[in-house]
């Protein structure tokens, strides 16, 4: 069998590790999010049915607001983006 010595690593390695790691938190949170809300939308369905007139406009107005979030961010993202070298 090979050497398996594990190196110590780098400050580099440590910083993009903490980065990445931190990224991992807010995800998982998010994840855990969105499958309590998918859980509650299947159970509200199972319940009452599909939403028949249940909607006013300001609930739809409500409803696209993370979606301009999402979309807006993801632009902002793209254009103006930090590019690390």
């Amino acid at each position: 069998m090979a050497d398996s010595e594990k190196k110590e690593p780098t400050e580099a390695e440590k910083t993009n590790r903490k980065a990445w790691r931190n990224l991992l938190v807010t995800s998982v949170g998010s994840a855990a999010f969105l499958a309590a809300a998918m859980s509650n939308i299947i159970k509200t369905h199972k319940q009452h049915g599909w939403p028949k007139n249940a909607f006013k406009n300001t609930d739809y107005v409500l409803m696209t607001v993370p979606f301009l979030v999402l979309a807006l961010s993801l632009h902002e993202e793209v254009k103006n983006g930090d590019v690390s070298e």
